[in-house]
């Protein structure tokens, strides 16, 4: 994970149909609250038809870099993603494997501050509506309720900064307090094929930073020869070869490169290149 700079204003269907549809759900909740608590009620049902509209989904994955929010991958070439609610809009769980408490944080569907674009993994598999807080007394259960005295456990990509809470030791992803604990369970963050997949991605840097060392300077040295011979390319296709990798090792650490979270834990000295 790292902290993800949104856009600041939010898109006009959050704006119109959004808060329109935000001020029924209060309504229909202070019809009858406790009904509202029941847990196979379906009244603060929200549209997804307005938070996964096309202009929300795409400044999402625009600010995002086409990342997943919570596991860094760049995944969208197989998968549409998910427009995820920080805090769940249907109902929440406390506790890994505990009841489903409702409602949700309804008055939060269309909050531009509560979507972020994951995917499906990280949302449907692992994170879903586990949304724990340091003290469950303080939770928000109502739109008259304020967030502001809640202590969720979950790192916010916006509003926290991974890198306080989580590190590397190469691939492998560790805790540094509890919120980076809850963290890498609640998103999956040290699932097998991800660790395989940030793996694979180290290795390909270390691959990139021994392939850009090479000059292919006349006079060339004896192992860019064979490196030239071996591929069939010329000194200049070399050279641009060569170049690439050091672009790719240069930029591992902006925020729109995959794992980047991973490189500058290992790596800090490429943030400052």
């Amino acid at each position: 994970m790292i902290q993800v700079t949104k856009s600041p204003s939010a898109p006009a269907p959050l704006l119109t149909r959004g808060a329109k549809h935000r001020q029924q759900l209060e309504t229909l909740h202070e019809r009858d609250p406790d009904a509202c608590e029941k847990s196979e009620n379906t009244i603060l049902h929200s549209r997804d038809g307005i938070y996964n509209s096309t202009s929300v989904k795409d400044r999402l994955r625009a600010d995002q870099h086409d990342k997943c929010c919570y596991c860094e991958s760049l995944f969208i070439a197989t998968s549409y993603g998910d427009v995820e609610h920080f805090r769940p809009k249907a109902g929440y769980q406390q506790l890994w494997e505990g009841p489903l408490h409702k409602p949700g944080y309804y008055w939060l569907a269309y909050e531009w501050s509560n979507l972020l674009f994951s995917c499906q993994r990280c949302n449907q598999e692992f994170k879903g509506n586990y949304f724990p807080l340091a003290n469950d007394a303080a939770r928000a259960k109502t739109h008259h309720d304020d967030i502001a005295w809640e202590q969720p456990l979950l790192l916010h990509p916006v509003f926290d900064n991974p890198e306080q809470h989580l590190n590397f030791v190469q691939d492998a992803i560790g805790q540094l307090d509890d919120r980076g604990q809850a963290s890498i369970r609640g998103y999956g963050l040290d699932r097998p094929e991800l660790l395989k997949s940030r793996a694979d991605h180290l290795k390909g840097l270390f691959y990139a930073r021994l392939v850009g060392a090479f000059k292919f300077d006349s006079p060339l040295e004896p192992r860019e020869q064979e490196f030239l011979a071996e591929l069939n390319i010329t000194i200049a296709q070399g050279k641009a070869i060569a170049e690439d990798a050091k672009q790719k090792w240069r930029q591992a650490a902006f925020d729109n490169a995959e794992y980047a979270g991973m490189v500058r834990a290992n790596f800090p000295h490429l943030l400052h290149h």
